[in-house]
């Protein structure tokens, strides 16, 4: 959604009697406000992933010491009753 914001605002600043309206120190000072919200918007989105991957490393970490603790109980290789065996007579 950004990205279509920024590239109408950017055509709509392009044309020709807008482009005509400013001066171009002006039309410089937007363009470098379009950037400087560009660059802020991946700074934010960058930090958000670096930080929900440090996040899920932080859990699966505590899961593998959770499953750590639990690792000698697992009753597969263990059959703790007999099956009965119905005779028939």
């Amino acid at each position: 959604m950004g990205t279509h914001l920024l590239l109408t605002a950017t055509l709509l600043l392009l044309r020709p009697p807008a482009a005509a309206a400013l001066m171009e120190p002006e039309l410089c000072y937007v363009l470098d406000a379009i950037l400087f919200l560009y660059g802020l918007v991946l700074t934010i989105l960058y930090c958000r992933l670096r930080f929900l991957v440090h996040r899920k490393s932080q859990q699966s970490a505590g899961k593998e010491t959770e499953e750590a603790i639990y690792a000698g109980l697992s009753g597969e290789s263990q059959e703790m009753y007999e099956t009965l065996q119905h005779q028939q007579s």
